[in-house]
């Protein structure tokens, strides 16, 4: 029983080691609290609107551990706010983001 324990753990620990060696996301979300239309990056983008995304997000999921800007204008211009892994239900300023980049 401990060997098949053990094995697990293993499994267990392998993934997380996976998760966190090939990095993590940005998930930008088209309404508050995580509704509407979703998209996810894992490097980002210095342009949203190849993805019909410029303005729209209103809010945000980044993977633990990752830190991620977000700029108002396209080619990363323009003022940035800088997010850290969590949830973020309300992006301020709302409907505002044009690129975005892991830092």
């Amino acid at each position: 029983m401990k060997e098949v324990q053990n094995q697990q753990l293993f499994q267990e620990l392998a993934n997380e080691v996976a998760a966190t060696c090939s990095g993590g996301v940005a998930q930008l979300y088209e309404h508050p609290n995580f509704r509407g239309r979703k998209l996810t990056f894992r490097y980002g983008t210095n342009d949203l609107r190849k993805y019909n995304f410029n303005d729209k997000t209103s809010s945000i999921t980044i993977s633990p551990g990752e830190t991620w800007a977000f700029y108002r204008d396209i080619n990363y211009g323009g003022p940035r706010t800088v997010l850290t892994g969590g949830r973020h239900p309300y992006v301020i300023p709302n409907d505002s983001i044009s690129s975005l980049k892991r830092i």
